[in-house]
């Protein structure tokens, strides 16, 4: 599924897609490539190039049919044999996987169908992994080949396939039994041959296949491009909303700090209130104070008045000022 050659590569994530991992829909199509690739595989003894992380000859083992996977990336071997690990002893006993390119990889048989599935587009000069594929399978079996279809332009990708182009490369080596599209995939099934013609031209159905292909790909793409500029709007108008959001928080954060500059003011003013409130309580309870002494002093005297009063001196200049009193008011009338 991945690329033979010695760059580093992305973790393959076939395996994770096939088992719907990275979503329902994407999971669908792919499954309806890999079941294809399984479908082509033909005979007992396959050999899968550029197997990564091992998905189609362990599907294939689980039918019952020798697999030899390779590839050149010590890390997709890795994934490959820790996922067969967890296969049936059946399986594990019919799959094999070895880091190796295949440009030296050597067996002591050939097979019934080679695999080469998305490997062609990350080689610099496929015309040579080709060739060697061609000398691995037995004379009447099978290559078996998919590429992307059409532009997929990621970083390890070194060309483009569409049809002529696929076709020129394998013709020279046996008969195109089948092509197929699936999505954006495109696959091609090769029965090899000897002593075939170099060189082929396209056939009218051919043709059309590759316009009605070319019209379905234009579509999905226009499609996806309407989906975009949905989601671009959605997000403008979140964007816009936040925006407005965003400017009431300014708008409330600048009130809060008008409350706050307020309610630090009363709070001062509240404190001077207190200051001043509890300075006339101090002066009211002083004066109290000194009140109550004068109060106090006042009742010592009427106790001494009350006292001299009823004594008898008293009685006498009580009586004494009582007739003065009448005798005024006596004289006053007469007047």
């Amino acid at each position: 599924m991945t690329s033979t050659a010695g760059m580093k590569r992305p973790k393959d994530q076939v395996r994770a897609a096939y088992y719907d991992q990275l979503g329902v829909a994407f999971g669908k199509k792919v499954r309806a490539r890999i079941h294809w690739i399984v479908r082509e595989a033909k005979g007992e003894d396959i050999l899968d190039v550029g197997c990564s992380g091992g998905l189609v000859p362990i599907l294939l083992g689980r039918e019952g049919k020798r697999v030899t996977g390779i590839d050149v990336s010590p890390e997709a071997i890795a994934e490959a044999t820790s996922a067969l690990k967890e296969e049936a002893a059946s399986v594990q006993s019919v799959v094999m996987f070895s880091e190796t390119n295949i440009m030296s990889f050597s067996a002591n048989r050939q097979f019934d169908t080679v695999l080469m599935t998305e490997v062609l587009e990350h080689i610099g000069e496929p015309e040579r992994v080709i060739q060697q594929a061609y000398t691995l399978v037995k004379p009447g079996g099978r290559l078996v080949v998919t590429v992307p279809f059409g532009v997929n332009d990621y970083a390890d990708h070194k060309r483009t396939y569409y049809l002529k182009r696929l076709i020129e490369q394998l013709t020279p080596y046996g008969t195109i039994e089948k092509i197929e599209r699936f999505d954006k995939w495109l696959g091609v099934t090769l029965v090899v041959q000897e002593h075939v013609q170099p060189g082929r031209m396209l056939s009218a159905e051919e043709v059309d296949w590759l316009e009605e292909s070319f019209e379905f790909v234009e579509r999905m793409h226009l499609a996806e491009v309407v989906r975009l500029k949905q989601v671009n709007k959605r997000l403008e108008q979140k964007t816009q909303h936040v925006a407005e959001i965003e400017l009431r928080i300014v708008e409330q954060s600048n009130e809060q700090v008008k409350l706050e500059q307020q309610v630090s003011e009363i709070n001062q003013q509240l404190e001077q209130l207190a200051q001043q409130y509890t300075l006339v309580l101090k002066r009211y309870e002083e004066a109290l104070v000194s009140n109550m002494e004068v109060l106090e002093a006042n009742e010592a005297w009427k106790s001494k008045y009350r006292s001299l009063a009823n004594s008898k001196l008293g009685k006498v200049i009580v009586r004494y000022w009582k007739f003065r009193r009448k005798l005024s008011r006596r004289l006053a009338r007469r007047r």
